[in-house]
């Protein structure tokens, strides 16, 4: 695939005129000593298809955002290399309250030294308090040129920094603003409320903050019965302020259990934020994002559909619909509900139009990248289950 840049407007799913690549059977043991049966050489594969992406940002500059986190140095330092993508060199801050340890200082040091502006404090406090003192500790950390203050779960992942960015121009900061996502189930936001939901990242205006920080004792103790930390920042603003939530759809807390492929593969708009990603299902968002370094930012999760129906889901999967696709908008329902069936119930505000599963859906999905000069090979594996031979797509970028 080679990326050409343009400043055109394009949809997120676009169709390609060219067919899917074609398969062949190779014994990676006995075919080795094959001339006709080894790895095809670059020169000898098909034909580069071009794709057009959208023209990359020459330099992103976050420092009007501080972000805030409540975590572990343990689960900090596991969360480094997908920080990178969407906090080295950028200018944002991200201010981590740990629980006290010796490693801490290393940790910070390693993290600044990959462009990541950290501050590490120690705190003695439980994860829900930290979480709710992030509200003064943003406050006080913040500078003259600070707009926003965000709060973000360490799972929290961002696709484009300077998608967010743009998003956030649309509001004005000087007023006081409450900005974030909801749950993506009805259900959820039954039982914890209509409020920021924290992996999706909660995003507060400095004049908000400071009406916060100003009731911060009083909300500390009125509602440190809560359970969860957003819940907390939530009732505070409600109770003190006449701040609203306003609600970011593209802002993804992803609560939707077990299989989440027919979200990540419906071709709709890029997600601003994703979550769970690290302990609901595991996706790999560091060899997801890896691509950007050739096609940027805007084309990761982008889709394109061969002439032959196959759909290639950049940084996640390459799929083939046993089902005709007849409403190219609606969502694969892939996902489940613990303890009973799944149904578009629930999902009206978020995500539907909705479609049964493909229960005959062929699916390769991301495993492996390596980034070979200006070159990133993503391999796209497919696992039809015992007895049944493996199938491996490598899909090779470079950029224009």
């Amino acid at each position: 695939m080679v990326a050409e840049f343009t400043k055109e407007k394009l949809n997120f799913t676009e169709s390609l005129d060219q067919q899917s690549p074609t398969f062949r059977s190779l014994d990676l043991v006995e075919d080795y000593e094959s001339p006709e049966k080894q790895l095809r050489t670059q020169a000898q594969c098909a034909a580069p298809i071009k794709v057009h992406v959208p023209l990359p940002k020459p330099s992103v500059d976050a420092s009007h955002i501080i972000f805030g986190v409540s975590t572990t140095v343990e689960r900090l330092e596991s969360s480094v290399s997908q920080m990178q993508h969407w906090l080295s060199h950028n200018r944002a801050r991200l201010i981590a309250l740990v629980e006290p340890s010796a490693a801490s200082g290393v940790l910070e040091t390693n993290m600044r030294n990959l462009g990541i502006d950290v501050t590490i404090k120690h705190s003695n406090e439980t994860f829900n308090d930290r979480y709710f003192a992030l509200t003064r500790v943003l406050h006080n950390e913040r500078r003259p040129t600070t707009q926003w203050a965000s709060i973000v779960d360490d799972d929290t992942f961002f696709l484009s920094t300077s998608a967010l960015i743009a998003r956030l121009a649309a509001h004005d900061h000087t007023e006081e603003k409450y900005i974030g996502g909801l749950s993506e189930d009805f259900r959820q936001i039954g039982h914890f409320g209509y409020m920021a939901y924290g992996g999706a990242g909660i995003f507060l205006s400095m004049s908000l903050l400071a009406k916060i920080n100003a009731v911060y004792p009083e909300c500390r103790s009125r509602y440190r019965y809560l359970e969860n930390g957003d819940g907390r920042v939530a009732q505070c603003i409600y109770r003190y302020t006449t701040a609203k939530l306003i609600w970011e759809p593209d802002l993804h807390q992803i609560d939707l259990h077990g299989d989440p492929s027919g979200f990540y593969e419906a071709g709709r708009r890029q997600p601003l934020s994703i979550h769970h990603w690290k302990h609901w299902y595991p996706i790999d968002v560091v060899k997801l994002s890896a691509v950007s370094a050739v096609c940027g930012e805007a084309c990761l999760l982008r889709r394109w559909r061969f002439a032959d129906g196959w759909y290639l889901t950049n940084g996640y999967s390459v799929v083939k619909y046993a089902e005709q696709v007849v409403d190219d908008v609606a969502m694969e329902l892939t996902w489940d509900r613990p303890g009973e069936e799944v149904t578009e119930e629930g999902y009206e505000h978020s995500l539907t139009p909705l479609r049964p599963r493909d229960e005959g859906k062929i699916s390769y999905r991301l495993e492996e990248v390596v980034k070979e000069g200006g070159v990133v090979r993503q391999f796209y594996v497919y696992r039809p289950g015992e007895g049944l031979e493996d199938r491996v797509m490598e899909v090779s970028w470079s950029g224009r």
